[in-house]
């Protein structure tokens, strides 16, 4: 094929025949190929998608030079600029190597940023777990003014309970604040040591028109479900109900004392938190049974203090069978038909020298038999009598010596709640 070229040079037809240039290789404005740079791309050539190995082949720009690319067209002189050579072996791959990290890093600071994002509000109390759409501690802050949702009232109150914060308990609830001397945290905290709060949990409620929460937890060793009456008070959600009131006015103004976990009490009812309660007398000989100790479960929840009754400890049924027995020994010794404050009451037609007469117990101990009630301050002592006596005596001007026999039933009262013990025989 001719050419129409002004100096007449020739074109081969198909690369790698003839001496015209290759494929892409520009002719210098004589008609002969341009020079390549030593160790440099072909002159003119555009972006290469490297990197690439030095055995393969290279991409190369097959039309002009894009506009303000590396590769400039010759000058009127020569050659253009030299080209920078193919990039070191190795080192783009080790780019890519990096760049793959940098976004593996990026991805999974995203995928925690969602998950942190979908977790659901929830806390953990004691070492107890919650899942997700459940809370056991307010969104904010320890005390009402965090209470922002319906639920985070009642998870506040019942995590305050749990750590024997009266003050922080009774913060929310709904005003007036109840008061009694029930309601401090030294008492919480003894109830706390009986019977420990645990395992709370409330589900959220978002709700700002709910009028009710529920909750579960356990208390000592009871498992409570309980739904708690909310109340938006301004901005803040409170308990409509925080206390409950026991009623114990069938023990309250007697002769013996009450005190509830350690406190003096004397009102015919008395407002508790949930928790324990141990009720005691403070005197040694006198309380209230095995079965003191009154569990509240909740504000809503009656608690048996009918129960509650006072009665002798197993030290004063001793005590009070102790005293009884020295009492009716010295009665013994006494020389009378009828000693005072004694279960001795002999009447006869004879007439007794009273320094001869003499009392004697026929068989055994009666105090191993004594029957023992207890009612107010007093202990009721009954034991059998049985007795001998023996006297000299008279009758009708006649002298001789008498005996006979007293048997029956004998009881001793003693109070119990003074000391030492005052004993009365009936």
């Amino acid at each position: 094929m001719s050419s129409n070229s002004p100096y007449g040079g020739l074109q081969s037809s198909r690369p790698g025949q003839g001496s015209g240039p290759g494929p892409g290789q520009p002719l210098s404005p004589y008609g002969y190929p341009q020079q390549q740079t030593p160790g440099g791309p072909p002159a003119g050539s555009g972006y290469s998608f490297g990197p690439f190995a030095p055995d393969e082949p290279t991409a190369e720009w097959q039309g002009d030079p894009a506009p303000g690319s590396y590769g400039s067209p010759p000058g009127p002189y020569g050659t253009g600029p030299a080209q920078p050579g193919p990039p070191p072996k190795g080192k783009g791959k080790i780019l890519i190597i990096v760049g793959a990290a940098s976004l593996a890093v990026i991805l999974m600071a995203v995928v925690a940023v969602v998950v942190a994002t979908r977790a659901g509000p929830a806390a953990n109390l004691g070492g107890n777990t919650s899942t997700q759409g459940q809370q056991t501690n307010p969104s904010q802050g320890s005390g009402p003014q965090g209470a922002v949702r319906p639920s985070d009232a009642v998870a506040g109150y019942l995590q305050a309970l749990a750590a024997g914060d009266a003050v922080a308990a009774l913060s929310y609830a709904a005003e007036p604040a109840p008061t009694g001397p029930l309601l401090t945290n030294e008492v919480l905290v003894e109830s706390g040591e009986r019977a420990a709060l645990t395992e709370i949990q409330v589900p959220v409620v978002d709700d700002q028109n709910a009028t009710s929460v529920s909750a579960t937890y356990t208390l000592g060793d009871s498992a409570v479900s309980e739904s708690f009456d909310v109340v938006k008070v301004s901005d803040t959600w409170k308990l409509s109900r925080a206390v409950k009131d026991l009623d114990i006015n069938f023990i309250v103004g007697g002769p013996v004392p009450v005190k509830i976990n350690g406190v003096t009490v004397n009102q015919d009812s008395v407002a508790v938190l949930p928790g324990s309660y141990s009720f005691t007398t403070g005197l040694p000989y006198v309380g209230y049974g095995s079965k003191n100790v009154v569990l509240v479960k909740s504000p809503y929840v009656e608690a048996d203090t009918y129960r509650i009754q006072s009665q002798l400890t197993n030290s004063g049924e001793k005590a009070a069978i102790s005293a009884a027995k020295k009492r009716y020994n010295r009665c013994l010794d006494i020389n009378s038909l009828k000693p005072k404050n004694c279960p001795i009451k002999f009447d006869s037609k004879y007439s007794y020298k009273k320094s001869t007469i003499n009392w004697q117990q026929v068989g055994g101990d009666p105090f191993r038999k004594a029957k023992v009630t207890f009612g107010g301050t007093q202990a009721r002592v009954e034991i059998p009598l049985k007795l001998k006596l023996t006297a000299s005596c008279s009758s009708q001007g006649r002298a001789g010596n008498c005996s006979g026999t007293l048997s029956g039933k004998a009881v001793a009262v003693v109070k119990v709640t003074s000391k030492p013990l005052e004993v009365k025989w009936l």
